[in-house]
Formats: structure tokens, C-alpha cells, sequence
């Protein structure tokens, strides 16, 4: 079973996010079965980001934070954009594209080209091979999202 739930921030945003999250899920995941997304409004500038996704229980629970404030200070498409992102990062998780282990402390590990799993821990963040994927594609997904809404 697929479940989304969105709290916090304004009704607008809160209905706006659980469309992209929707809409996001059929087009990078739609054959996952068992997948749950909680997106949750909050202050996240203060920490130097738009928002950012991690793991709940387990890689079928994905937690995204996203600012409150996004929509009304920046734009709506960045609004968009940001959550297109984070969802992005939802499908690395739940595709095993990304994993992450405790054992000798956290590390996040990303499944090269070989098949191995390997630690980009220590690159810079826009360095990260989860990143550069993320990046690649939210542009070209947030104009798809925003074409077939109608949204300008």
C-alpha cells in the first residue's frame, strides 16, 4: 500500500505538495507497491536548505522536510522544483539506488555502475552522485509537472 501524508504549513501548500508527491510516485515509481511519504512543513532555510529527504522506519518510509515558507518567499516553482527534487531522492531510496548501514557508523552508499555499493560520504555535497542525479532530473520533471497542471 502507497500512503502520503502532508502536515504543517498552509492548506494550499499542503494540498499542492500532496499533487507533486502523487504525481511524482507514477511517473519515477510506478510499480512500487509498498511505499510510505510523509512530507512534513517546518523551518529548514535556517539550516541552509530548501528541504531534504531521509529515512524513516525503513527505505518504504521516506520523511521529507520541506520550509513553510518556500511557496510565499521564494516562488511557487521553486516550491515545485524543491519538492520534485526531494521525490527523486524518495525513488533512489526505494529502488535500492541508495542505501544506507550503521554498521561502523552511518554512511549513505550509493549503487555504482559495477553493481557494488560504494561510501560518497566524504565528497562535497554537489559531488554526491545522489545529488547530480537529483539535479539532473528535477528541472526537466518540475516543467513536465508544471506542463500538465496548467501551472505557469
Amino acid at each position: 500500500m502507497i500512503s502520503v501524508d502532508v502536515t504543517g504549513g498552509l492548506k494550499k501548500d499542503r494540498v499542492l505538495a500532496e499533487d507533486i508527491v502523487w504525481s511524482m510516485i507514477t511517473v519515477l515509481m510506478p510499480r512500487i507497491r509498498n511505499l510510505e511519504v510523509e512530507v512534513r512543513f517546518c523551518k529548514t532555510m535556517e539550516d541552509g536548505a530548501q528541504g531534504w529527504c531521509t529515512v524513516g522506519d525503513d527505505t518504504r518510509h521516506l520523511i521529507l522536510e520541506i520550509d513553510h515558507r518556500l511557496s510565499r518567499v521564494v516562488s511557487k516553482e521553486e516550491f515545485i522544483e524543491t519538492i520534485v527534487h526531494e521525490m527523486v531522492h524518495v525513488w533512489q531510496w526505494a529502488t535500492g539506488r541508495m542505501i544506507e548501514r550503521w554498521r561502523g557508523g552511518y554512511r549513505n552508499l550509493w549503487k555504482c555502475a559495477d553493481g557494488k555499493y560504494r561510501n560518497f560520504m566524504n565528497v562535497k555535497y554537489i559531488d554526491q552522485p545522489w545529488e547530480i542525479e537529483a539535479y539532473k532530473l528535477q528541472g526537466p520533471l518540475t516543467q513536465a509537472y508544471m506542463e500538465m497542471k496548467g501551472i505557469k
